[in-house]
């Protein structure tokens, strides 16, 4: 052994992993992988409709503003093509649309869209702002995703006469309704 050597320790014979240590680590990464995909899947499920039901309101919050700031009418609707609102109750797509006070011609102000195997359910008419910022009516729009993890799979956003918006949870037991 030579003196460059001296102070490396050497492997010895014994040393590295077994075949039944490297098995064990294997099984209880297995184990922990069972449990922690379900929990991941609900929080993924979760964490699409929180950003959903938070795209919508922010839409309905600008329409509200958009209103009153245009001193003009502007509605939240279903639109098929992203241009002209639809008489439906499907929203997978929503356009905010009102008048341009230059032209005078109708504009669409925001287009949105959900993706993936998201329901969204709202009044076939739209949701119309007065130019107060109002609405004659109140009005509800629901999100949901077709799971059952999250045991909540449903948003409901609720928007008030006043212009106030609430979204609140809901349990569709798996289902969209």
């Amino acid at each position: 052994m030579s003196r460059r050597d001296a102070g490396i320790p050497r492997p010895s014979k014994g040393a590295g992993f077994t075949l039944i240590e490297l098995m064990v680590t294997v099984a209880v990464l297995a184990i922990i992988a069972t449990i922690a995909v379900p929990a991941m899947q609900g929080l993924i499920a979760a964490n699409r409709l929180s950003a959903a039901s938070t795209e919508l309101v922010t839409a309905l919050q600008l329409a509200r503003s958009e209103a009153i700031r245009r001193n003009a009418p502007v509605t939240v609707c279903a639109s098929d093509d992203g241009t002209n609102c639809e008489n439906s109750t499907d929203w997978g797509r929503w356009i905010v649309t009102g008048t341009d006070n230059t032209t005078g011609n109708a504009e669409v102000i925001r287009d949105s869209t959900v993706t993936g195997d998201m329901q969204v359910a709202g009044p076939a008419a739209g949701i119309r702002f007065r130019p107060t910022g109002l609405l004659d009516a109140q009005a509800a729009v629901t999100l949901c995703l077709p799971v059952s993890n999250p045991s909540s799979n449903q948003r409901v956003v609720t928007m008030m006469v006043g212009g106030g918006v609430a979204t609140s949870k809901q349990s569709g037991d798996g289902a969209c309704s």
